[in-house]
């Protein structure tokens, strides 16, 4: 019985490979477009890295010693003067011929190594961070978020050197080498490459196992960390649409009955009295005591009605959509407390029901929602939320300066932060967090006659200072006149619960709640402004 002769793989390797013109005119089109990249590098990529350096002092000033932004800038120009070389090599590639092959082959080599001083420059300059222990936007860097920057930075440069090193190999493959040449011939370099991804080479279950590593790697470092980052979705914010004219409704001030202090003497005409003063208890004291405990009372018949903006009688915002929902988004970070008062207390919805009754905006959120500050970048620019809640009963924890760049973004475009002390310790460290988001901008006082404490009710004395965890004045910071962020350093939000409260009167509520239609009020015209901008 015969049997089948097989041949040896040495002799199908060297089966005679036939020209593709095809594969060669597919690469000709790859590399002009590197072109367009290079050009659009070479043309603004001093600019963008001006641009990134500009709100990081430290790190300008370190990569300037460290001669980095030099040669960041010199690979830029080389890049642009590379894009001009491969837009002429994949025009001359379009005549087959060995000069022009040999001009891709150059040019390809040339875009891996300037990308690649790119990455090593961008790797120098990033490490070099925690190295030498720079802040940025007021937060300590380790070598975790220098990869992470890194990686932002470089992976268009990786992909640029995966996408020439492909080119490179399908030169290599004798078809496209057959185009140029006219020479047929044993496979090539390329060929085997091609070969082996295919049928993963001599070892297969080594090769295997090599790939699977790689994969592994790739899924740990780069894929799921960006994943995460995604958070997820998000639903875009309708405010009421309509136009309104607020009416003012006053808050009056109740001041607090002084109590006679009784005195202990041992007889009413004895000439020594035995009453012993009080070093805590002088004058001045009383005074300001007296000043501490202002209560507000609101006027139970004051309505503020019609709320809005663009002098209506119906109320409601020009830019805002007919099938409107209220809603209350607060934020969360890794402190203790973050969502205080918001699950079985209640202090959202109460807030929001307190907020339709006061406006007759009945379309409000059943419950209060939540979520990361990264997630504030994926609202469009007119469904971003006029205001989100920020507060806790200790420290924040670490937040990155990615989240902090997003929570400033998202202020600045027209949105508003909200933050309420529950805490002495919240407050330190929630000062510490906006010097990061706002390193030019500090919390400054907000002045009792702002327009913050004006409409729809009038507060003439500014924020009530309920329990004061850091502070009795209210604070905020400003940008273009218009404030950003309002700070209460007396937990206002505790006014707002359904339970564990403390010592809360009623008339601290209502002033809790119409504080907090004012700010909301006011948040609502700014996004009406920011939205109409965006929409023309």
């Amino acid at each position: 019985m015969s049997r089948s002769r097989q041949l040896p793989v040495e002799r199908i390797d060297q089966i005679p490979t036939a020209p593709s013109a095809f594969k060669a005119g597919v690469i000709c089109v790859a590399v002009i477009a590197l072109a367009l990249l290079g050009a659009a590098v070479g043309k603004w990529g001093a600019p963008v890295l001006d641009a990134f350096l500009s709100d990081k002092g430290d790190l300008a000033i370190l990569w300037q010693k460290l001669h980095v932004t030099r040669s960041l800038k010199a690979t830029f120009l080389a890049i642009g003067w590379i894009g001009l070389a491969c837009a002429a090599a994949g025009l001359a590639g379009l005549w087959r011929q060995r000069l022009t092959y040999h001009f891709l082959r150059l040019v390809l080599l040339a875009v891996i190594v300037v990308m690649a001083a790119f990455v090593w420059l961008v790797w120098q300059g990033v490490f070099a961070i925690p190295r030498e222990g720079v802040e940025i936007h007021g937060a300590a860097q380790d070598s975790t978020t220098a990869f992470k920057m890194w990686w932002s930075i470089c992976w268009p440069a990786l992909a640029v050197i995966a996408y020439a090193w492909w080119l490179q190999v399908m030169l290599r493959s004798r078809s496209v080498f057959a185009a140029y040449t006219q020479r047929a011939g044993a496979p090539m370099a390329g060929d085997r490459v091609l070969e082996n991804v295919r049928t993963h080479g001599r070892d297969p279950r080594h090769r295997r196992s090599l790939y699977a590593s790689a994969l592994t790697h790739l899924m740990i470092i780069v894929i799921i960390p960006w994943i995460l980052t995604l958070g997820g979705c998000v639903e875009a914010y309708k405010v009421p649409k309509g136009s309104g004219n607020p009416v003012v409704a006053m808050v009056k001030v109740v001041q607090p009955k002084k109590k006679k202090k009784k005195t202990l003497s041992l007889r009413p005409n004895s000439a020594i009295l035995f009453e012993q003063p009080d070093l805590d208890n002088s004058e001045v004291d009383q005074v300001m005591e007296e000043k501490t405990q202002v209560t507000y009372e609101a006027n139970p018949n004051a309505m503020a009605g019609n709320i809005g903006k663009g002098g209506g009688t119906e109320g409601g915002w020009p830019e805002g959509m007919d099938d409107y929902k209220i809603r209350f988004i607060r934020l969360e970070h890794d402190g203790e407390g973050w969502d205080d008062g918001m699950n079985e207390s209640g202090a959202d919805i109460n807030f929001l029901k307190a907020f339709a009754q006061a406006t007759g905006f009945k379309k409000i959120a059943r419950e209060g929602e939540s979520h990361s500050i990264a997630l504030l970048r994926k609202y469009p620019d007119d469904g971003f939320p006029p205001f989100v809640f920020l507060t806790g009963n200790a420290g924040m924890g670490r937040v990155n300066s990615n989240d902090a760049k997003i929570l400033r973004d998202y202020c600045l475009k027209g949105g508003m932060l909200i933050a309420d002390a529950g805490s002495a310790q919240f407050h330190q460290s929630f000062v510490h967090f906006m010097s990061q988001v706002f390193p030019d901008k500090p919390l400054i006082d907000i002045a009792d006659d702002d327009m913050i404490y004006q409409l729809p009710y009038g507060f003439p004395d500014g924020a009530p200072a309920f329990w004061h965890h850091g502070g009795r004045r209210a604070l905020g910071i400003k940008h273009e006149g218009r404030w950003v962020v309002f700070y209460h350093p007396g937990d206002m939000n505790d006014a707002w619960k359904s339970q564990g409260y403390t010592d809360v009167t009623p008339e601290m509520r209502a002033a809790a709640m119409n504080l907090g239609i004012n700010l909301v009020y006011y948040a609502f015209n700014q996004w009406d402004d920011a939205v109409s901008k965006a929409r023309k």
